[in-house]
């Protein structure tokens, strides 16, 4: 027996308001469950080796402060304008990279915030063109939102290694996503 499923997050459309309910999503903050969501899925991705000694400052990239890692999130997808289709996939890639790690990978004290722009630069890339991301993420944008913090060359160094990781598996489909929702429902406060 089949059952009608409704909508998750306003995922599903159909074709004739799927322009319209992508954008109104586009210029909007993302829910903060989502958010939370994915500092969650970063943060347990993989251990930070403690590089902090007794009396030493915050984490700093050249000098310059870390921004903690909530913030950085809320600071990115709002000013690239990622819309909630585009966080989900990033997420399922999130999802695709901790399959591919090593058991005793470690992460540095940047790590969660590369894995987050490779992510999303991906997610926007794949989704280029579609409804869903009428706009599209490039490595100088990243370089920009993120005022000079990773240089350009790192940002495309970043993009390289999330594909090497996630072994260049960017096909992301609605079946994939209303999975993936499905299963993160509690996670999602759905």
């Amino acid at each position: 027996m089949l059952h009608h499923t409704p909508p998750l997050l306003s995922l599903s459309c159909s074709p004739s308001t799927s322009s319209i309910t992508s954008s109104k999503l586009i210029h909007r903050r993302l829910p903060s469950v989502l958010v939370d969501f994915i500092a969650i899925t970063l943060c347990d991705l993989l251990p930070i080796k403690c590089s902090l000694r007794a009396g030493s400052t915050l984490p700093s990239i050249r000098g310059r402060p870390l921004p903690e890692l909530l913030y950085f999130i809320q600071k990115i997808t709002f000013a690239a304008e990622i819309n909630v289709r585009t966080a989900l996939v990033a997420l399922i890639y999130l999802d695709r990279a901790k399959s591919s790690l090593p058991k005793n990978a470690v992460g540095n004290h940047d790590t969660s915030h590369r894995l987050l722009l490779g992510s999303l630069m991906i997610a926007s890339k794949f989704l280029q063109g579609s409804t869903w991301a009428p706009t599209t993420l490039t490595n100088h944008g990243v370089y920009k939102l993120c005022d000079g913090l990773f240089h350009p060359q790192e940002i495309d160094q970043m993009e390289r290694a999330f594909l090497k990781l996630i072994q260049y598996q960017c096909w992301v489909d609605d079946q994939t996503v209303n999975r993936f929702v499905l299963h993160h429902r509690v996670d999602l406060g759905l």
